[in-house]
């Protein structure tokens, strides 16, 4: 009578498993090579402002749109990249969503826009040293001086000069930038291909975008009342 043969159950579980621990330990080591220093760079740049030197309610109409729990989490929004991953492993190529502040500033900055498992991975890992090395005002800044509004301006700053002749630094020598006005920009970043800021009083849609921006900044009390009514009323009637 023949014995059984044992361990080959157990073989079969401990194959996929060193292979997924190697191949995360790959990204784990390619993410730890990236210089998060260079981020400070970014504070070179003739039209960078600080975040703590805007007014809330400019950093507030971002924060509403893409990172309610900016200031709760570790960097990583762990649910919506889970998510995210799973559906990239169905389809075989990276899912968009998912991303927090910190995982966008990485991408923008370290990374291209190829939707891939690997680059989500790395963004992982950068967005976590990012987290653990600088403030969350500081990352504020760098990611508001390295998102694209379009016409080729990757910076609040230069966004607001250029579109509303307004400044975003609250001692600068123009007009200071309106609640209205950062809500129209937190509204163009995910499509600035398709809605331009200096078209704002005739794109209807667009306009509805920052409607939907500005209930965020209400709901979340990221702006008063006040505030809410008074940028809503620049919102042209069609």
């Amino acid at each position: 009578m023949r014995r059984k043969r044992r361990g080959c159950g157990c073989l079969f579980l401990f194959v996929p498993i060193l292979v997924i621990a190697l191949v995360l330990g790959f990204y784990y080591y390619q993410g730890m090579k990236v210089n998060i220093d260079s981020l400070q760079d970014i504070q070179n740049e003739k039209t960078y402002v600080a975040a703590s030197n805007m007014p809330d309610y400019v950093k507030n109409a971002f924060i509403a749109v893409e990172d309610k729990r900016f200031y709760q989490h570790d960097g990583v929004d762990w649910l919506g990249t889970g998510r995210a991953l799973v559906i990239s492993l169905k389809n075989g190529e990276a899912s968009q969503g998912g991303s927090t502040i910190t995982q966008q500033l990485v991408k923008n900055y370290f990374f291209n826009n190829e939707k891939s498992i690997s680059r989500k991975l790395k963004e992982i890992v950068v967005a976590k040293r990012i987290e653990n090395n600088y403030s969350k005002d500081q990352i504020l800044s760098y990611y508001l001086s390295s998102i694209y509004f379009g016409d080729n301006i990757y910076n609040i700053e230069q966004a607001a000069n250029t579109y509303f002749g307004t400044t975003t630094y609250m001692n600068g020598y123009l007009p200071q930038i309106t609640v209205l006005q950062s809500a129209i920009l937190a509204s163009v970043i995910n499509a600035p291909s398709n809605y331009h800021a200096e078209n704002f009083a005739a794109d209807t849609a667009l306009q509805t975008r920052t409607k939907n921006t500005l209930d965020k900044m209400l709901e979340q009390k990221l702006i008063t009342q006040m505030q809410y009514d008074a940028a809503v009323a620049g919102i042209p009637v069609n």
